[in-house]
């Protein structure tokens, strides 16, 4: 019984991020032809004028095949009330290491916006209106909120 429950720790302490595995927060594919290179994932602040922090979290990805990547991130621990954006992009050998720089091929961005408190009514049917916590952007329009988002693909 003691072997069992030792066996169990690792992975008991890697689905609490204790080992730098992702919590799971996003997860998706990503489409599409692969392109040639290293892959990484950036989560960076946005506004309005444009990029605001550089990338929060960014990681290799397993290959399932060559047509489909999967992937999965943690959001920041305390994040900053703002739009992110989550793009796949590959890690130029002439940039810098480990961070997305202009000129660096991506995939299709899927935005998120963090509101600790929310906004307006905190309905969620708008910007201006938002709830607690992140909720993921269709365009303009809030979609759904609350982690974890399944299902959020990307597309080279």
């Amino acid at each position: 019984m003691k072997k069992a429950a030792l066996l169990l720790l690792p992975l008991a302490m890697a689905s609490c991020n204790y080992l730098g595995i992702p919590d799971g927060d996003v997860s998706g594919n990503i489409l599409g032809t692969q392109p040639g290179g290293t892959i990484r994932m950036a989560l960076r602040g946005m506004t309005l004028s444009g990029v605001q922090t550089p990338a929060l979290d960014q990681g290799n990805l397993g290959t399932l095949n060559p047509e489909k990547r999967v992937y999965a991130i943690s959001f920041p621990n305390t994040p900053e009330d703002g739009a992110y954006e989550l793009f796949a992009y590959v890690d130029g050998a002439g940039s810098t290491p480990n961070r997305f720089d202009s000129g660096e091929q991506r995939s299709s961005v899927r935005t998120f916006v963090y509101s600790q408190n929310g906004a307006g009514d905190k309905s969620g049917k708008d910007l201006l209106n938002l709830k607690p916590g992140w909720t993921l952007m269709n365009g303009l329009t809030p979609g759904k909120n609350g982690a974890p988002f399944t299902s959020i693909d990307l597309t080279w």
